[in-house]
């Protein structure tokens, strides 16, 4: 059954967005990767240069004419024993003091072993510095990807009609396959690896070749720019496009799709092997990653269309999709669920919702309030203790909930503190549909939070994110103010200037490490516009905390 180009049309453009959306999950983690590796070479070269600079200071010769002395075929004088040297040296240093000193020489690179072990010591220095380098960005890699099989299977799941759970077994299995010959943790570990093969290898070329130390540090310093340009974009976009499109696979399989088309339109321009399979049609049964189904080359981006038989879906009991847009088909829902209470069991439309499924965040039903309350009694009904429980960012959609008329109480810790303070989901909360939002990427957040502030209207409140904190915002009697919820005797509006988004926010004026700089999203959320999202709602209930389980207050015990 072929798809008509009406269809195909809608399904690349999805599958187009997709991809765009996991490219962008993984940009951090390649600048994460790229800074880890400047910090090796950092310290490499600097060890280098520390062991360098003794050895030739301690022994006044160059690494070339050290190596001589250790290679042992060239010794000049006797070829002896350390004592029989140690003799010779106390007669020579009487009669022959210039003879004495070139024994010397010979008697420490052989004694004390500080040749060799400086050698030894420096090689085991890169193997240490890959290994550290390697343990922060794997997990982070692996978290990274993780995301990017959450987001791609929710959304061709809720595409094809259905409401499908990510199983966490799933995502393990994906990340541990061995789909190529390796899986993503031996692959980095592999990279890794043969890059302190050779950087070792270049040291040691150094040392026999006679080479200064800038030259060494240079050389060392090209192995690990290349790897930057190569392997980290390499890798990571490799394994980018393999799990979006395992999930898309899994996607498919719960969906009951039996054929897909294969679709290059990203990759036909650079690899002739997807140009020629590009609208190709092949089974769910018969895949082979590599042969008929993306990735087929390293920095693929080719990706693949789902064959649909929308008269099955509808037999099925779905709705059927592809021929209309699926924005109007989700107004229409917020339409007709407008005064309907919120679920228990809502469905997980976003990625943080899904993610505090899948981790078993308790979900405590959001009621309407009775009646609406004051600001006071808002900053009342939330104001904790300085180690309230509950984070900053969460107390604050909490705060949003009751100002839009839902009695949302906010204390509990665990996972659900860590899901509503990750920047990552606070950015797709920002971008729920209906819901006006400014998102911006900036080195400097003191630039960012300058420019959020100029869409800051009078009379309004906004949901502000920058540095390390989250709070509402506000244009008061003094000026811009923000909202403490978390001070244990002065909850309130306060006075908001440049040392509070100093020492109460943790604003920086650049975020670099080793030299390269990095962007921080901030976040700026028009609190009114949240009530006019059904999702928000429904995440509210992740927030929400019964009476009876409040840890709030100081040390975060009821009181």
């Amino acid at each position: 059954m072929l798809m008509d180009q009406k269809n195909r049309d809608y399904w690349e453009k999805r599958q187009v967005k997709r991809e765009a959306k996991a490219f962008t999950t993984i940009q951090d983690i390649e600048k994460e990767y790229k800074i880890a590796l400047e910090k090796a070479k950092q310290n490499i070269n600097k060890e280098l240069s520390r062991i360098g600079t003794t050895y030739m200071k301690d022994n006044n010769l160059s690494y070339h004419d050290a190596l001589k002395l250790l290679k042992g075929d060239e010794y000049k004088v006797w070829k002896k024993d350390l004592h029989d040297y140690m003799k010779e040296y106390n007669k020579l240093l009487k009669t022959a003091p210039l003879e004495a000193k070139k024994l010397y020489l010979e008697i420490e690179t052989l004694s004390a072993k500080s040749r060799m072990s400086h050698l030894d010591s420096l090689r085991a220095q890169v193997d240490m510095e890959m290994v550290k380098l390697i343990f922060g960005v794997e997990d982070s890699a692996k978290n990274a990807l993780t995301s990017v099989y959450r987001d791609t299977f929710i959304e061709v799941t809720k595409d094809l009609g259905i409401n499908a759970i990510v199983s966490r077994d799933k995502i393990k299995t994906v990340l541990d396959r061995p789909w190529s010959g390796a899986n993503f943790s031996q692959r980095i570990w592999s990279n890794t690896d043969k890059l302190a093969q050779t950087v070792k290898q270049e040291i040691v070329n150094g040392m026999i070749q006679g080479i200064n130390l800038q030259t060494m540090a240079k050389r060392v310093s090209e192995r690990f720019e290349t790897a930057k340009k190569n392997d980290v974009e390499r890798l990571l976009r490799t394994e980018v496009n393999y799990t979006l499109n395992q999930a898309t696979l899994d996607g498919y399989k719960e969906a009951g799709i039996e054929k897909y088309e294969f679709s290059a339109t990203l990759d036909s321009r650079t690899s002739q092997i997807c140009s020629e399979l590009h609208g190709e049609v092949f089974e769910i049964k018969k895949i082979a990653v590599g042969l008929n189904y993306p990735p087929m080359h390293p920095r693929c981006r080719s990706t693949t269309i789902p064959i649909v038989d929308y008269e099955n879906l509808i037999r099925q009991g779905r709705e059927e999709i592809g021929e209309k847009d699926i924005e109007s088909n989700e107004k229409e829902a917020l339409t007709n669920n407008e005064n309907k209470s919120i679920t228990k069991e809502p469905v997980p439309n976003t990625f943080t919702m899904a993610w505090a499924q899948n981790d078993k965040v308790e979900y405590n039903e959001v009621k309407k309030l009775q009646k609406e309350l004051t600001t006071e009694e808002i900053i009342k009904k939330l104001g904790g203790g300085d180690q309230t429980k509950g984070s900053c960012s969460s107390l604050a959609f909490a705060y949003i909930g009751n100002r839009n008329g839902y009695d949302v109480l906010d204390f509990r810790g665990g996972i659900s503190t860590e899901i509503f303070a990750t920047t990552r989901n606070i950015v797709e909360i920002a971008n729920l549909d209906g819901i006006e939002s400014k998102v911006i990427k900036r080195a400097n957040d003191y630039n960012a939070v300058k420019e959020l502030l100029t869409f800051v209207e009078e009379k309004k409140e906004y949901y502000l994110e920058t540095g390390k904190h989250a709070a509402i915002i506000r244009i008061g009697n003094r000026g811009f103010e923000y909202l403490e919820l978390q001070s244990e005797t002065e909850n309130g509006f306060k006075k908001l200037d440049s040392s509070v988004l100093k020492t109460r926010f943790g604003c920086q004026t650049s975020y670099s490490v080793g030299g390269i700089k990095f962007e921080k999203s901030n976040v700026l959320i028009d609190v009114d516009s949240c009530k006019n999202s059904e999702e928000f709602k429904n995440l509210l209930g992740y927030i929400n905390t019964a009476k009876d389980k409040q840890n709030k207050g100081e040390g975060g015990y009821a009181k």
